[in-house]
């Protein structure tokens, strides 16, 4: 039975009070979690002191919920704590968290020692799995920590408003703008903040899209609002729980729009979708719905049609990447011939951004995606390679595989759905031209967007597990 030592740190740019404070609140541990593993706190008691238990839920492996519940035995701030799981998957784990003031900010130090259950097995399964899994925790942890303490712009004195700014395309365009200086406002369907990776700065304000509840009031001061509206585990909808691109793309967009227009906002930007048009499929015909109440409302406006949008929060190229660090092999919809044009979230950040306050975007539609056209399989082949896992890509029959996910689209919150596996198949190459004529950037490269999350080099972190150097800190932060 292996004792296993991870090794982390990252410079924070804030003094090390705030930073300890951060990292004292349990609350916070969600928004450091990756997403897909639902985690969930299950304690109320959040005072950070010696003898301190803390239980949460998490679904680590496959979606297999699991009970986790640690103890804290050392808490001595401001330099740090000690936490031990009292119950859970592994059989020893115990985390030392250490805080360092530099100049600049704070040096977060993390020490853990591990064993897995099984013996031999258990070192079977960290080879294979386990090891890899918590790779990607920690990388999601620093890209996190990256977004939550970013430093905000001189103020511009603009309030900008952006429903669905909880989500991962929705919280990539809220960041870049409070980056800017602009004054954020998120609209959520539960105050969900301690879930997301939002600087504190950003003021998160309950409103229903759905329904319509609470939206004029969280718009009262917006000049501008940006709608990136998504369901939860898009694309895979679930129409009980009124989960579907017509109820929230389309209807969602309706409300928010004659929110704002009551509201007195001034000028609004859409995210859309590649091949939104009114005889396409129905997930298709929800965003031009969405799009033609954007382009009536009498706002300035403006609509980015996106293709596949992918960054450290994803959940669609980060799924396949999840496949390769669970399984033995990668497995695909169809062949992955079909092309696509994936364009980085911190990209489209930057188009919204622009658009707000730039003219040559008034009461225009543009496609986006990125510099390279390349096959489903080829930005697959690409990810794995970026990330160092090797594993076979195996295609899956379509046909087969919608059949197999029928009767997974009958639980409540279903895991596959016929429609999903069409949405997956589907190409999505955009005509990038227009824009770049009228709004010239730079667009970043596949490998390039996938290194900033995914690479071995770091500006600010570092990751090492028994040795082995998973990101090295390349650059002196302070």
């Amino acid at each position: 039975m292996t004792t296993h030592h991870l090794l982390a740190s990252q410079f924070v740019p804030r003094p090390v009070d705030d930073v300890v404070h951060f990292f004292g609140d349990p609350r916070n541990l969600a928004r450091l979690t990756p997403t897909s593993m639902g985690f969930e706190l299950l304690t109320e008691d959040l005072e950070v002191r010696d003898g301190l238990q803390i239980r949460y839920r998490i679904r680590p492996l496959l979606g297999i919920p699991a009970t986790w519940e640690t103890r804290i035995t050392e808490a001595d701030p401001p330099r740090g704590f000690v936490d031990v799981q009292a119950r859970g998957p592994y059989r020893l784990w115990e985390h030392r968290h250490r805080f360092e003031p530099v100049d600049g900010g704070t040096l977060v130090h993390d020490a853990i020692d591990y064993r897995l259950p099984l013996g031999p097995l258990g070192d079977v399964a960290h080879a294979l799995i386990v090891r890899r899994q918590l790779e990607w925790i920690f990388r999601y942890r620093a890209a996190a920590i990256r977004a939550i303490f970013a430093a905000s712009g001189a103020p511009t004195g603009r309030t900008i408003a952006v429903a669905g700014g909880t989500g991962f395309v929705g919280g990539g365009i809220a960041l870049e703008l409070h980056r800017r200086g602009h004054r954020v406002v998120v609209l959520s369907h539960e105050d969900d903040r301690q879930s997301t990776p939002l600087p504190d700065a950003v003021d998160v304000r309950r409103a229903d899209v759905t329904t319509g509840e609470g939206l004029a009031e969280a718009l009262r001061d917006a000049d501008s609002v940006v709608i990136a509206l998504a369901f939860e585990n898009s694309p895979i909808e679930a129409p009980r729980r009124h989960q579907t691109f017509m109820e929230v793309d389309a209807g969602g967009t309706e409300r928010v729009v004659a929110a704002a227009v009551t509201a007195g906002v001034g000028r609004v930007a859409y995210v859309s979708g590649a091949g939104a048009a009114p005889d396409s499929r129905h997930w298709f015909r929800a965003k031009w719905r969405a799009e033609q109440a954007v382009r009536g409302s009498g706002m300035t406006w403006t609509i980015v049609r996106p293709t596949w949008i992918y960054g450290a929060r994803d959940v669609a190229l980060n799924r396949f990447l999840g496949f390769a660090r669970q399984l033995m092999a990668v497995p695909m919809t169809n062949l992955g011939r079909q092309q696509l044009a994936p364009v980085f979230i911190d990209d489209v950040g930057r188009l919204i951004a622009d658009a707000l306050v730039d003219p040559a975007a008034e009461d225009r539609v543009f496609e986006l995606g990125g510099p390279e056209a390349l096959s489903m399989r080829e930005i697959i082949a690409t990810a794995l390679r970026v990330a160092d896992l090797r594993r076979p890509i195996v295609p899956g029959p379509t046909p087969l595989i919608k059949l197999g996910s029928v009767p997974l689209s009958w639980f409540r919150t279903p895991l596959l759905t016929p429609d999903a596996v069409d949405f997956i198949n589907q190409p999505a190459v955009v005509d990038i031209d227009p824009l770049l004529e009228q709004m010239p950037r730079r667009l970043t490269p596949l490998a390039e967007g996938l290194a900033s999350y995914l690479g071995r080099s770091s500006a600010d972190a570092s990751l090492a597990i028994d040795g082995h150097v998973f990101i090295s800190r390349s650059v002196a932060a302070a």
